[in-house]
C-alpha cells in the first residue's frame, strides 16, 4: 500500500498541503481492494501513524471485524505494515521501509535516529506540520525487525519447536571455509599422519575493543536482550553470574610498550555499563565466532577473556587450537589452571592442545625473549596467517560505536549481533574471491621463496654440509618446544663485546693495511703482474671518483684529494710505460678508431681510461693481446668479484652493528656526532666495495658475455646492497613516506634524499623483525656461491648466515603450507555448501502444523536457500579450479624442479570490487 508525501489545495492563491485525513479518507484493511468491511470493530483508530519511504502519515483506518477475520497485527502484516506492538496497534512502519532501513544502517552506516529524523522531514521542512513523535516506535520495530531476521535465515520458523528451541549460537552465520567436523572434514581426520594433521587445526584470535562502549542507560528488567546467546553475543546472565566470583581480579598484566594504551582506554570509566568489548573470530576468514563476543565491565580481566573464548569453542571435538592474542604471552600462563575452573559447559574436551601466538603487527614492541616463540613467522602449519584479522573487524564494529554506546543492555546486545552477522555474511558471500586472492597469490610466492632458499642452501652447502645438518637439527629442536631452552635459531646474536671504538680501530688496522699493500704493489714483468696493477689502478680511480663526487669538502679533504690524484697519475703513468709489452697491438687499434678517443685529461687521472683486454670488443683481443692475456684477467677478474663480495658483506655487518650500537647506547650532541662520523665512513666503504663488485662483474661480463656464471655473480643493483636483517620498503611504507615528506614541505618524490655525493638513499627498513617479514628477500649477495665462505676463527660460517638460512626457511616453509591451507578451505567451502543444502532440503517438510499457505511459503523459501548453496559450489567450483590445478602442480613435484609451465599465465575471474561492495539485497531477505 502506497502513500503520497502530501496532497495539495489550491487556497490563497497558491497551493497548500493537506493529508489524507483532511480529504476524509479512510483506509480499509482485511478486505480487497474497494471493499468495505460491513462489521469494523470499534477499536479502529482514527489517528494511525504510519512509516513509509515517503515520510510519516496520519491517516484513518478500519480494521476487518467479520467473522473469523485475523487479528488486527495479522491484517497489518498482510498488508506489508510491521505493528509496533502486539496489542493494539496505534503505529505501524511499511516493511519495505524496514528493509531499507536495515540496508542503509548496515551497508552506508546510516543510524537509526537520522534516518528517522529523514523521514520527518519529508513530511514536511518548515516546522509548521511537524510529524508525530514515533522514534521510540521507529526503534523498537527495527529492533525486532532485526532479530525476526536473524531467526528467519537461521531456519528457526522451519522447526517444529520454533523459537523456544533455538539454541546458543545457533542464529549465527559460521565459517564454512574453517574445520567442522561432520560437515566439512573427511571421515577419518582425527587419525591424520603428523604430516598432515596440521590443516585441520582451528586458527581462532581474541582482542578487546575499548571503543565499543556502554553507558549504563536503562535496566535489564526494561529492555531485555531477544535472543540471549543465540547468535554472537554470550548469554549475559551466565556471563555476569561466571563474573561476579571473579570481581576483584586485576587486569591483564602486559609486556609490550602498548601498555600505556590499555591505560589510557580504561580512563573515564565512569557512568558506563561496558568500558568495552571482547571478541573472539576465525584468524584465517576474519568471521565472528558463535558467542564469543561480550560486553567487559572494566578493562580487560581473565574472567572476561576466558570466559568468551571458551565460549566460542563450546562443543569443539577438534585436535589443535592455535590461539591468537595480543597479549598471548601473558594469558598463556596458567591457562590450564584457569581452564579447569570454568563452568561445565566450557570445559575443553581432554587432550586438545592449545598453541598461543602473538599477531604479527603487535609482536615487536614486545620483550625480545617472546618474538620466536609467539611468532605466526616461524611456527609450523599456519601458513600465512598473521592474526590481526580481529582488529580489522573492529574497523568494522567502531563506525556503529557512538550510537551503541547509548543504547539499553538489550538494544546494545540485539544490534551487535545484527552487525557481526552482517559482516559474517558479507565475507561468506565474498569467499569466492577471498580464497582465490589467495592462492593467486601463494603460488608465485611459494616459487619464489622456495628457489631462494634452495639456492641458499645449495651456496652453503659445499663446503659446510656439517654445519647445515646441525643448523637443521637445531631448528627441529627449537620448533618441538619454543618456549624451552633450546636456542632460537632465529635471533640474531647481540654483538656487545666488540664497542665502537673497537669498530674504529678494526677499521683503521684493515685501512693500514690496504694502504702498504698498495704502496708496495710494484709492476713485475709478468702478465699477472700487469694485469694486477691495472686492476688495482682502476680500484683506485673508483675512489677518487667517488672522493670528487662529494658536493662540500674541507680544505684538508681538498688536499687529500689532490695528493691522490698525484699519486694516481704517477701509477697510470708507470702503467703506461709497460702496457706495450703484454698489449702490443693496443696502439695501433686506438689510432684507428672512429670517431678517436678523448685525449686523456691528467688533471683527472681517474677519468683516464685504463686499458685491459676487458676494454677491448672480443674480436680485437687476439690481434691486440699476448695469448692467455685475456684468461688471466678472467681469473682475477672472478678473484676480484669474490673479494668485493667478501668486504662488502662485512662493512654490511659493521654497518648493522654500528646502527643498533647508536640506537641503544649513543646519547647527546658530542657523541652522536663522532657515532655518525664513523658511519659516514662506513658508508664510504660500502660504496667502494660496492664499487669494486660492479667492475669486477662488467669486466667478466665482457669478458665471458651472459651465460650461467650470472646465476652465481649477479648484477649488484642499488636494492641489493643491504645488510642481511634490512629489507626494501613495500608499497605501503613508501606512501607513508611521501605523505610524510609532503606534509615536511619536500618533494614527494624523494629527490632531496641524496647523500653527500649526490647518489639516492634507497628506502629500506632496518632490523624489522616481524611485521613484513614473510614477504621480505634477502638480498642475493647473502647466498651467492661467492659469498658465503665467511667463516670465523673456528671455521664456522657467521652467525647472521645461520639466522637468515633459518628465516628463509622458515618463510618458504610457510607460502608452501598457505598454498596447502588454501586448497583445504576451498574443500572445506565446497563441501559445507553441499551439507548445507541438503540441510535446507530437510527442513522442507518439517513443519505439519501450519496451514497450507503457510507450508507452501515455507517450502519456497527453503528451496531458494537450496538452490542458493548449489549455485555458490557450482560457480566457485569453476572459478578455482584453473587456480588450484596450478596449485596441484606447485605442490606435486620438488618446487625448485617445477616445470617452468608453473608460470605460464592464467586468467581468473578476480572481482575486485566486491571486497567492500557485497551484494545486501539477499543477505537481508532472504539469505541464511
Amino acid at each position: 500500500m502506497t502513500f503520497y508525501i502530501e496532497v495539495k489545495e489550491w487556497q490563497d492563491g497558491f497551493f497548500h498541503a493537506r493529508g489524507s485525513k483532511d480529504l476524509g479518507l479512510r483506509f480499509q484493511i482485511g478486505h480487497h481492494k474497494g471493499e468495505d468491511c460491513p462489521l469494523v470493530p470499534l477499536s479502529s483508530p482514527n489517528d494511525f501513524v504510519v512509516l513509509d519511504n515517503n515520510g510519516i502519515h496520519e491517516i484513518d483506518i478500519d480494521f476487518c471485524g467479520c467473522l473469523g477475520a485475523p487479528s488486527q497485527v495479522a491484517q497489518l502484516l498482510n498488508v506489508g505494515w510491521y505493528p509496533a506492538t502486539s496489542k493494539d496497534p496505534q503505529t505501524a512502519a511499511t516493511l519495505s521501509l524496514l528493509r531499507r532501513f536495515h540496508t542503509l544502517n548496515l551497508k552506508a552506516r546510516l543510524p537509526a535516529y537520522d534516518f528517522y529524523n529523514g523521514l520527518a522531514l519529508l513530511r514536511n521542512g518548515s516546522g509548521l506540520r511537524p510529524a508525530p513523535a514515533r522514534l521510540p516506535q521507529f526503534m523498537h520495530m527495527v529492533r525486532e525487525y532485526r532479530h525476526l531476521q536473524m531467526c528467519k535465515r537461521a531456519g528457526r520458523i522451519h522447526d517444529i519447536r520454533g523459537l523456544a528451541g533455538t539454541a546458543l549460537g545457533e542464529l549465527a552465520v559460521v565459517c564454512r571455509a574453517c574445520p567442522q567436523p561432520g560437515i566439512n572434514l573427511p571421515e577419518g581426520w582425527e587419525n591424520a599422519p603428523p604430516d598432515i594433521a596440521w590443516i585441520y587445526r582451528l586458527l581462532v584470535s581474541e582482542d578487546a575493543n575499548f571503543k565499543m562502549k556502554g553507558r549504563d542507560h536503562s535496566t535489564r528488567d526494561k529492555d531485555p536482550t531477544l535472543g540471549p546467546g543465540w547468535a554472537y553475543m554470550v548469554a549475559n546472565d551466565d556471563y555476569l553470574k561466571h563474573l561476579s566470583t571473579h570481581i576483584d581480579q586485576d587486569e591483564i598484566s602486559h609486556c609490550v610498550s602498548f601498555a600505556a594504551l590499555w591505560s589510557a582506554n580504561n580512563k573515564r570509566a565512569k557512568g558506563l555499563r561496558a568500558s568495552g568489548v571482547g571478541s573472539v573470530s576465525c584468524s584465517r576468514h576474519e568471521l565472528f565466532r558463535p558467542r564469543g563476543t561480550g560486553d567487559l565491565q572494566k578493562g580487560e580481566k581473565y574472567s572476561n577473556m576466558d570466559y568468551l573464548f571458551f565460549s566460542s569453542l563450546i562443543g569443539i571435538t577438534l585436535l589443535t587450537v592455535v590461539a591468537s592474542y595480543d597479549i598471548a604471552c601473558q594469558w598463556s600462563r596458567n591457562f590450564w589452571a584457569r581452564a579447569s575452573a570454568m563452568p561445565a559447559k566450557l570445559k575443553l574436551p581432554a587432550g586438545l592442545t592449545m598453541l598461543f601466538k602473538v599477531p604479527k603487527f603487535h609482536l615487536p614492541p614486545h620483550v625480545k625473549s617472546c618474538h620466536g616463540p609467539y611468532s605466526f613467522n616461524y611456527t609450523k602449519g599456519v601458513g600465512r596467517t598473521d592474526g590481526e584479522g580481529v582488529e580489522r573487524n573492529w574497523s568494522w564494529l567502531n563506525w556503529a560505536a557512538r550510537s551503541i554506546s547509548v543504547m539499553g543492555p538489550g538494544s546494545r546486545e540485539d544490534t551487535i549481533d545484527d552487525l557481526c552477522g552482517f559482516s559474517n555474511w558479507r565475507k561468506t558471500v565474498d569467499l569466492g574471491n577471498s580464497l582465490l586472492r589467495k592462492l593467486v597469490l601463494a603460488i608465485p610466492q611459494v616459487m619464489i621463496h622456495s628457489r631462494t632458499f634452495h639456492a641458499f642452501t645449495d651456496g652453503l652447502r659445499g663446503e659446510h654440509e656439517a654445519e647445515l645438518r646441525d643448523w637443521d637439527a637445531l631448528i627441529r629442536e627449537w620448533e618441538r618446544d619454543p618456549l624451552g631452552s633450546a636456542i632460537n635459531p632465529f635471533e640474531y646474536p647481540v654483538v656487545e663485546a666488540e664497542t665502537m671504538a673497537d669498530v674504529m680501530k678494526r677499521i683503521s688496522e684493515e685501512d693500514h693495511a690496504r694502504v702498504v699493500k698498495d704502496g708496495a704493489s710494484a709492476l713485475q714483468v709478468k702478465p699477472a703482474g700487469f694485469l694486477l696493477a691495472g686492476i688495482d689502478i682502476q680500484e683506485d680511480q673508483l675512489a677518487v671518483a667517488l672522493e670528487a663526487k662529494r658536493r662540500t669538502r674541507t680544505t684538508i679533504q681538498a688536499t687529500e684529494l689532490q695528493r691522490k690524484r698525484t699519486v694516481l697519475l704517477g701509477k697510470v703513468a708507470a702503467l703506461q710505460d709497460v702496457q706495450n709489452t703484454y698489449m702490443p697491438g693496443l696502439r695501433q687499434w686506438i689510432a684507428q678508431q672512429e670517431p678517436p678517443l678523448p685525449a686523456p685529461d691528467n688533471s683527472r687521472p681517474e677519468t683516464i681510461k685504463i686499458f685491459l683486454p676487458s676494454s677491448l670488443p672480443a674480436a680485437a683481443r687476439e690481434t691486440v693481446c699476448l695469448p692467455q692475456l685475456t684468461q688471466n684477467e678472467d681469473d682475477l677478474r672472478q678473484a676480484q668479484a669474490g673479494d668485493a663480495l667478501r668486504e662488502l658483506r662485512s662493512n654490511l655487518r659493521t654497518r648493522t652493528f654500528a646502527h643498533q650500537f647508536k640506537r641503544k647506547h649513543m646519547g647527546g650532541q658530542g657523541m652522536y656526532t663522532k657515532s655518525q662520523s664513523l658511519q659516514d665512513g662506513i658508508e664510504d666503504r660500502i660504496r667502494i666495495a660496492s664499487a669494486r663488485y660492479r667492475a669486477a662483474w662488467a669486466g667478466l661480463l665482457a669478458l665471458r658475455g651472459p651465460g650461467d656464471w650470472q646465476t652465481v655473480l649477479q648484477e649488484l643493483r642499488a636494492e641489493d646492497v643491504r645488510g642481511i636483517n634490512e629489507r626494501v620498503m613495500n608499497d605501503e611504507e613508501k606512501a607513508d613516506n611521501k605523505k610524510a615528506r609532503l606534509l615536511a614541505g619536500l618533494t614527494g618524490d624523494g629527490s632531496e634524499d641524496v647523500d653527500e655525493y649526490g647518489e639516492a638513499i634507497p628506502l629500506t627498513v632496518l632490523f624489522n623483525l616481524e611485521t613484513g617479514e614473510g614477504t621480505r628477500h634477502a638480498s642475493w649477495l647473502w647466498y651467492s656461491t661467492m659469498g658465503v665462505g665467511e667463516v670465523d676463527a673456528d671455521g664456522k660460517l657467521h652467525a647472521d648466515i645461520r639466522v637468515e638460512w633459518s628465516k628463509a626457511r622458515a618463510r618458504a616453509d610457510r607460502w608452501r603450507e598457505e598454498v596447502v591451507l588454501v586448497e583445504e578451505e576451498m574443500r572445506r567451502t565446497l563441501q559445507y555448501c553441499q551439507w548445507k543444502a541438503q540441510w535446507w532440503e530437510e527442513q522442507l517438510d518439517l513443519r505439519q502444523d501450519v496451514t497450507p499457505e503457510l507450508a507452501e511459503g515455507l517450502r519456497a523459501y527453503g528451496l531458494e536457500q537450496v538452490a542458493r548453496e548449489r549455485a555458490w559450489a557450482e560457480n566457485w567450483d569453476a572459478k578455482w579450479q584453473p587456480v588450484r590445478a596450478r596449485a596441484a602442480m606447485v605442490l606435486r613435484d620438488d618446487v625448485e624442479d617445477v616445470d617452468e609451465q608453473v608460470f605460464a599465465p592464467i586468467e581468473v575471474d578476480l572481482e575486485e570490487d566486491a571486497r567492500e561492495d557485497y551484494e545486501f539485497d539477499d543477505f537481508n531477505e532472504e539469505e541464511a
